[in-house]
């Protein structure tokens, strides 16, 4: 009897596991717990002219816990030993500690209207924080569609992947209020982190 309910109790325990073990013991947060954070750390918006899709957009920002939680994520795709998993955490920590990065996924009907990344382009980021504004550098990322939608579950492959850096560290203004425009001819669309 001491057998069976022993047997019982390891089934019952196994099944409400909440994390995932790498081969050399590391826990791992499970998928469903990265996609709720970055869920959290995520705002999306869509602008019309009339019945027209002027622009919609989707951004996450990469701060301290959802660069650990992609680490996970990445470990777990990739299959990733401890030492390429600390090589990768320092250059993200080195990362954290000069910048501030978002993801955002960006769509216009317009394929031309589509060129944030451009020098010509029409299009101008912001982040408005503690006050204060910070022009961005625009990046497109050119990742594959699979790898994109394993990060950010939200975008599609009707979106263009594209990487905003703003030049001051996101460590000193992680959980404070914070605005992501992107604004042009277009139109004009703001995102909201850190609301209070």
């Amino acid at each position: 009897m001491k057998y069976i309910s022993a047997l019982v109790l390891l089934f019952l325990l196994s099944g409400c596991a909440s994390y995932e073990v790498t081969p050399t013991g590391r826990a791992l947060r499970t998928e469903n717990q990265y996609f709720e954070i970055v869920e959290k750390n995520s705002d999306r918006t869509t602008k019309y002219s009339g019945l027209y899709n002027l622009l919609e957009m989707q951004a996450t920002l990469l701060n301290s816990e959802v660069t650990e939680a992609q680490l996970d994520q990445l470990t777990r795709f990739y299959l990733w030993d401890d030492a390429k998993f600390q090589q990768e955490k320092s250059k993200r920590e080195t990362k954290l500690s000069s910048e501030t990065e978002f993801f955002l996924s960006f769509y216009t009907p317009e394929r031309k209207n589509d060129d944030l990344q451009k020098d010509t382009s029409l299009w101008r980021t912001f982040l408005d924080v503690d006050g204060k504004r910070y022009q961005g550098k625009v990046t497109r990322i050119k990742s594959s569609l699979a790898e994109l939608v394993s990060l950010y579950p939200t975008h599609n492959r009707f979106f263009t992947a594209y990487q905003l850096i703003f030049p001051l560290p996101v460590k000193s203004i992680e959980g404070k209020e914070m605005t992501i425009t992107v604004t042009g001819p277009v139109g004009s669309g703001t995102l909201h982190f850190n609301k209070k």
